[in-house]
């Protein structure tokens, strides 16, 4: 009896430590299985929060680039606005100070006028000529007096007024008016210099976009 009380403990015993190391493999085992779910879970965030991120980076430069593109252009045309007034004021200036000079007035009187009045045929037509009020010196005088008298070779009947308050002439004729003043001839001479100036715009744009 004893042996057999014996036996049967030590099989409980064995059986025992057998259970228990399956029971310790299997939790093992499924600790191992849910690290590993843990672990791929884990790397699968990761890379999403990485790809999220890298995203929003882009997103982010490329609304930078569209801000910055756009301010350029701005300032760009900012600039180009300012350096044609700047053109204008500087155009303007000098060429109220050659208008200013008689001898340039008259010499400018002559060509241009003549060369924009047409000959009028056997009917006489009427004109005027306005200089400004301060320029009543001789060598006006008899510029305009040169001029009328060459006018009439082509029917022409000119009357002279000194009555402009600003250097340069007007010239009436049959309900047309020349006017060569220095705002007419500067904003003449800033369009044929403003394409130039838009070419060298342009090209500054280019080079900072490459």
């Amino acid at each position: 009896m004893p042996t057999n009380i014996e036996s049967f403990v030590e099989t409980l015993q064995a059986e025992g430590v057998d259970a228990g190391k399956r029971a310790a493999e299997k939790i093992k085992q499924q600790a191992k299985e849910e690290a590993d779910q843990i672990i791929a879970k884990g790397k699968t965030t990761a890379a999403q929060v990485i790809a999220d991120a890298q995203s929003e980076a882009e997103q982010i430069k490329t609304r930078l680039d569209s801000s910055l593109e756009l301010a350029t252009r701005d300032t760009l045309i900012l600039l180009q606005e300012k350096l044609g007034e700047l053109l204008n004021a500087l155009l303007k200036q000098q060429v109220e100070k050659e208008l200013s000079d008689e001898e340039t007035l008259s010499s400018i009187m002559r060509e241009v006028i003549l060369a924009y009045s047409k000959p009028a045929g056997d009917a006489e037509t009427n004109a005027e000529i306005h200089v400004p009020k301060e320029l009543q010196s001789r060598l006006l005088t008899g510029a305009i007096r040169e001029l009328a008298r060459a006018l009439k070779n082509q029917n022409i009947q000119t009357e002279v007024k000194a009555n402009l308050d600003k250097a340069g002439f007007e010239y009436k004729i049959e309900g047309s008016t020349l006017e060569v003043s220095a705002e007419s001839v500067a904003a003449l001479l800033a369009d044929m210099i403003d394409p130039q100036l838009q070419q060298i715009l342009e090209k500054a744009v280019k080079n900072q976009q490459a």
